[in-house]
């Protein structure tokens, strides 16, 4: 049986490795690229060489001039791209960095949290044992139940009403009639009409008995309002209640333990929520940094492209060309000596560029691994899965798994399905005296903590009792129109 947080610890570490492996080879690529471009240059000299030995010496000069030109400024956009990717790596260098300290304080918080959480589930026998003979918590706790159904028995009256509301009002609002005095406030002192009109809507009013209609709709339509209100206000009586009875647990629990483990392990959880909010936020910031940095080391920067595209049209000029052409014809063993240098670039050149193509599609891939990973870590935090209470009923979650996980072979998707079969909650030893329904625990135990809130209910709200109204609201259903 795992625990959430040793998963999360395993998955979380595992997604640091492949972080590592990532920038490592981030930096490979990098200097073959520069490389590459170290070679074009070399290979330039070759030709500026080759030049000087085949041509006169105003020919030989204009092509030097020309290559000279496009290997200063291939130099110029290299050495700028080299200060940017110098101040990238610096930032990013600074993020991992604060990241890797912030994940230790949160890891140090984490150990104290879990240390709390075991003592003060040491101790739930004992504070039941104290508290199931202790006279007033036990009245508070009586008081507190009584509240909980009075909120309950409230909430479901007020649902009540709300439906007889949208049942029996269908009625009067299909009834134009109806709706037409309704709206113009006929019978009550905001209708203002005189003369004729008055007398009209006097007309309408008696032939649909309007004035009856009237009180029982306004009944109708007013009650749900007072019922919420109502149950509102008994919800707070109740969470009131609850957190008097919380308070006795609390108390409780600090005497057994000589410290307020209640306080302090929803300190730590609040400091690490922080952390994690901060973790979130440098993620982003290295996710950013990370692409950025690829996309230099791949050479797909404006700069790099820039200064590739000077050397390699000076390469591919016409002279040059025939200035091959021409060593290749001429049996001179010096000249043979240049040509060979030049091909002895150009077979490193690609060579450099075939193993720059394999990383590049190996760093896809690692980024896309990668991807998955923080996905998963980031699902896990969302479901607060690194909590105490968590546990996995499937070992292979930190080792298999996880190991195809991270080499790519699953999905993020099926490594997060098997994780959701597997995950339990487990409750503290005891809570059925000192801790109902997880009032006055820790939120990382189960529990609400000092919020008040409470577990249970209908549809977020106190749910229970079963009031049921009678015949309905004016005796048994109501008629508009020309049936009155």
């Amino acid at each position: 049986m795992l625990t959430g947080r040793q998963t999360l610890g395993t998955i979380e570490q595992s997604l640091a490795d492949l972080r590592r492996e990532e920038a490592e080879l981030s930096k490979r690529i990098e200097r073959s690229t520069r490389a590459v471009t170290d070679l074009q240059e070399r290979q330039s000299e070759a030709y500026r060489d080759l030049a000087r030995f085949r041509l006169d010496t105003d020919a030989a000069g204009t092509l030097n001039t020309r290559l000279d030109s496009a290997a200063r400024e291939a130099r110029r956009l290299l050495d700028k791209r080299s200060d940017d990717y110098k101040v990238l790596s610096e930032q990013l260098r600074q993020s991992e960095t604060e990241r890797s300290q912030n994940q230790k304080r949160r890891q140090d918080l984490d150990d104290a949290r879990d240390t709390a959480e075991n003592q003060m589930d040491d101790l739930m026998e004992a504070v039941d044992g104290r508290l199931e003979n202790d006279s007033a918590y036990l009245a508070q706790r009586e008081a507190t139940e009584r509240a909980i159904a009075t909120a309950d028995a409230a909430s479901e009256k007020a649902r009540t009403s709300e439906q007889d509301r949208d049942v029996k009002g269908k009625a009067y609002d299909a009834d134009p009639l109806f709706v037409y005095l309704w709206q113009r406030g006929y019978g009550t002192p905001d209708y203002q009409y005189r003369g004729l009109t008055r007398s009209l809507d006097r007309w309408v009013a008696g032939l649909i008995r309007f004035d009856d209609a009237r009180a029982n709709y306004a009944m109708l339509t007013g009650i749900p309002g007072r019922m919420a209100r109502h149950a509102e206000h008994c919800a707070e009586i109740a969470a009131a209640e609850e957190e008097k009875l919380a308070e006795f647990s609390r108390n409780a629990m600090t005497d057994a333990a000589g410290t307020d483990l209640v306080g302090s392990i929803e300190t730590y959880s609040e400091e690490i929520e922080q952390i994690d909010t901060g973790l979130e936020k440098l993620d982003r910031q290295i996710e950013t940094l990370s692409a950025a940095l690829a996309d230099f080391s791949s050479g797909e920067d404006a700069d790099f492209q820039k200064a590739e595209e000077y050397l390699s049209e000076s390469l591919k000029a016409d002279d040059l060309h025939d200035l091959w052409q021409a060593a290749i014809d001429t049996p001179s063993p010096e000249d043979e000596k240049i040509v060979q240098r030049i091909e002895d670039f150009r077979d490193r050149v690609e060579q450099v560029a075939r193993e720059i193509r394999q990383d590049r599609e190996l760093q896809r891939d690692i980024g896309r691994r990668r991807a998955e990973l923080a996905d998963v870590i980031k699902r896990f935090r969302s479901k607060g899965y690194g909590s105490w209470e968590s546990t996995f009923s499937d070992d292979k979650l930190t080792t298999v798994l996880l190991g195809e996980l991270v080499k790519g072979a699953i999905t993020g998707a099926d490594y997060w399905a098997r994780a959701e079969r597997s995950h339990r909650r487990r409750k503290p030893r005891d809570r059925k005296v000192a801790f109902p329904n997880g009032s006055g625990l820790p939120k990382s135990m189960g529990g609400f903590g000092r919020s008040g809130r409470r577990s249970g209910g209908k549809s977020g709200q106190f749910g229970g009792g079963g009031f049921k109204s009678g015949g309905g609201f004016g005796g048994g259903g109501f008629k508009t129109g020309d049936q009155f």
